[in-house]
């Protein structure tokens, strides 16, 4: 079974550079744009089933290891872009989230390699409602992290197009509308998950009691994370009733993902 595992540690990686260069045809070549592939979807759900197969030789996956962390982020990554593109239907900015992907899933890779003599972590970050809280909270950060990279890109391009000066780049990616879109529904995600987090994050702290609640580090997610949603929901119901254009939702998907970027600093200053 460990030899398995460990084969199957490093496919992963492998798979998802292979995707990445399937997407970096397309991105230089302007070929198969629309195309709906299979890959993507069959390399998430062997990405899911080694998780799977990990955590129950493990007893459940260990969201304080840093590895484990990792593999689910890169999971999260593929998932979330996979939504988009068969929302979207265009391949063109794949390119670039998968060989973020490849990168993180070669990290938790590395680590995992080694982490066969590790010592067991604590049982609560273990299972349970833990598992319910961390996994929609990572979506909700992917997501996000998804909406500001589409945020900024649809800017620049708009900018940029205002001023007569589109180069290769923007040449090669997604129209600009098609760019906002992404944003929007990765917004979208991002605030459905992150809205779902902070449900299972109020059940956690009624099981921990206010002890565990008042830890500084605590409090600095709580802060961050409600702000992060504040900010997304002003957002979505902005575009929904107030019709906003997409520049200013874009600004806003920025900020939320800066957001974001600020809770897992402070998270890491305080640990």
């Amino acid at each position: 079974m460990d030899l398995v595992l460990s084969i199957a540690n490093w496919l992963g990686p492998l798979a998802y550079l292979a995707v990445a260069m399937d997407y970096g045809a397309t991105f230089l070549f302007r070929r198969r744009v629309r195309a709906r592939r299979p890959w993507v979807a069959a390399v998430v759900l062997l990405h899911a089933a080694f998780l799977a197969a990990w955590a129950a030789r493990s007893g459940g996956l260990a969201l304080g290891d840093v590895g484990e962390l990792l593999s689910v982020i890169a999971l999260c990554c593929a998932l979330v872009y996979g939504i988009t593109e068969l929302i979207c239907r265009d391949r063109r900015a794949g390119v670039f989230v998968f060989a973020l992907v490849f990168l993180v899933q070669y990290a938790s890779a590395a680590h995992l390699a080694g982490a066969a003599g590790r010592a067991a972590p604590a049982e609560g970050l273990r299972g349970g409602w833990a598992l319910l809280h961390y996994v929609p909270a990572t979506i909700a950060y992917t997501a996000l992290a998804f909406a500001a990279v589409y945020a900024l890109l649809y800017l620049a391009g708009q900018r940029s197009l205002k001023r007569h000066r589109l180069g290769l780049l923007f040449d090669r990616l997604p129209p600009l509308e098609l760019l906002g879109r992404m944003s929007w529904f990765a917004l979208l995600v991002g605030w459905v998950c992150i809205t779902a987090a902070i449900v299972t994050g109020a059940m956690l702290w009624r099981r921990g009691g206010p002890a565990a609640g008042a830890e500084p580090k605590i409090i600095a997610k709580i802060v961050i994370g409600l702000a992060a949603w504040v900010a997304c929901a002003a957002a979505v119901l902005g575009r929904w009733l107030g019709r906003w254009p997409v520049a200013r939702v874009a600004r806003i998907a920025v900020a939320g993902a800066a957001g974001v970027l600020v809770l897992f600093v402070a998270s890491a200053a305080l640990s």
